[in-house]
């Protein structure tokens, strides 16, 4: 029998662990679609994002089996450094390195700068993970923007092969480093999920929800202000996930607190993704204006589920509407967004059916997971054989 090549992940955060959302769910999926083929040995974090809670009955600092079919390390990030991480990739043969990160300095830096010094003839893949768009480029920027210039200056990058998840990430990738021949454009693997058809609608109402981490980055306090200004119509608004900023949040609160008589807001608290079936099946539409995404499960899931969508025109899926599976509006287009809304509410049940069934039509088409799978196998064996 002919020994599967192995694959090396570096993620900040993995199994069980889902509160950095997208990432995880990305990785994952790729793993249950591919063990059949290779060996995935992943180095991860022993905490779940924002914790310090060790994962309960799984060992720490050392290599273990997992139920997933792959090989883990999960280091306590208290003991990770330039020494530590060489130590742990040593201890182990691989053909192929997958990078989940660009600004990570455990799980992208340090693993490339050990890689270019130690491995030069092990292929490199690395994804951005939307962290080389405008929105995302625009968190502290001078930070970001300085390393950039040092990656360019000293080619740290240089040998890497890039794995954009939509074209969209890929010209992001093309605008900083100005490469072409080195980008592999693959769209990340949804869950497998059973759309809700028969869900009910009542007019001049309209549910709906926001399920993303609480950052400056997912634009919640954006999406308050646009409801603060719906008239004529009634609107819930229920929000689940993580409060990764708490400043941030509180200044959601406020807003929250000010909101008029016919907007309701509920913060639901977290929710684990396999209850993300059940919560959407209740949910009518997703309303998530982020600054950026290159993929966004929560998005692709809430289509998979029958949920239109109202979200930025900064992600893949920017043309919803005329799909007539949601809409996909500039940030700074403030009316845009309250027409939408509006008009969405003002839907009978039969109107807002046909939507429902448009998006998971829309998503569906987009997202060919067989076709997508494959491509995964010829990424990885090209650059193997290579």
């Amino acid at each position: 029998m002919i020994a599967k090549p192995t694959i090396l992940i570096f993620i900040d955060w993995f199994w069980p662990g889902y509160l950095a959302g997208g990432p995880i769910q990305s990785v994952l999926a790729l793993v249950n679609s591919l063990n059949d083929t290779f060996n995935f040995k992943i180095i991860t974090t022993n905490t779940d994002l924002n914790s310090e809670k060790k994962y309960e009955n799984i060992e720490s600092n050392k290599w273990i089996t997992s139920p997933l079919g792959c090989e883990i390390f999960y280091a306590d990030s208290k003991k990770l450094n330039y020494t530590a991480i060489k130590k742990i990739i040593n201890e182990v043969s691989f053909e192929i390195v997958y990078i989940n990160s660009f600004f990570s300095k455990n799980y992208s830096i340090i693993p490339l700068m050990i890689l270019n010094n130690n491995y030069k003839n092990i292929p490199v893949i690395i994804a951005p993970r939307g962290m080389l768009g405008d929105g995302a480029l625009a968190l502290k920027k001078i930070k970001k923007k300085l390393f950039i210039l040092f990656s360019k200056i000293s080619g740290f990058h240089s040998k890497i092969i890039w794995h954009a998840t939509s074209l969209q990430e890929e010209e992001e990738i093309k605008k900083i480093f100005h490469k072409k021949n080195n980008i592999v454009t693959i769209s990340n693997l949804p869950k497998k999920l059973n759309a809700s058809p028969n869900k009910s609608k009542q007019i001049n109402l309209l549910k709906l929800c926001f399920i993303s981490r609480i950052s400056e980055k997912k634009n919640l306090k954006f999406a308050l202000k646009v409801l603060s200004k719906i008239k004529e119509v009634e609107i819930i608004y229920n929000i689940y996930g993580p409060k990764e900023d708490s400043v941030y949040w509180e200044k959601c609160n406020a807003l929250i607190k000010e909101m008029p008589s016919n907007v309701v807001i509920n913060y639901k608290g977290l929710i684990h993704p396999n209850e993300l079936e059940i919560i959407l099946a209740d949910e009518q539409m997703m309303f998530l204006p982020t600054l950026n995404e290159n993929f966004s499960h929560s998005i692709v899931e809430s289509l998979l589920c029958g949920c239109p969508v109202i979200i930025s025109d900064q992600t893949p899926w920017i043309d919803l509407e005329k799909n007539n599976a949601g809409f996909a509006i500039p940030l700074n287009n403030t009316l845009g967004f309250i027409n939408a809304i509006t008009k969405m509410a003002k839907l009978n049940q039969e109107d807002y059916l046909e939507k429902s069934n448009a998006a998971i039509k829309y998503i569906s088409s987009k997202i060919e997971k067989e076709k997508t799978i494959n491509l995964y196998k010829n990424l990885f064996n090209d650059f193997i054989k290579n």
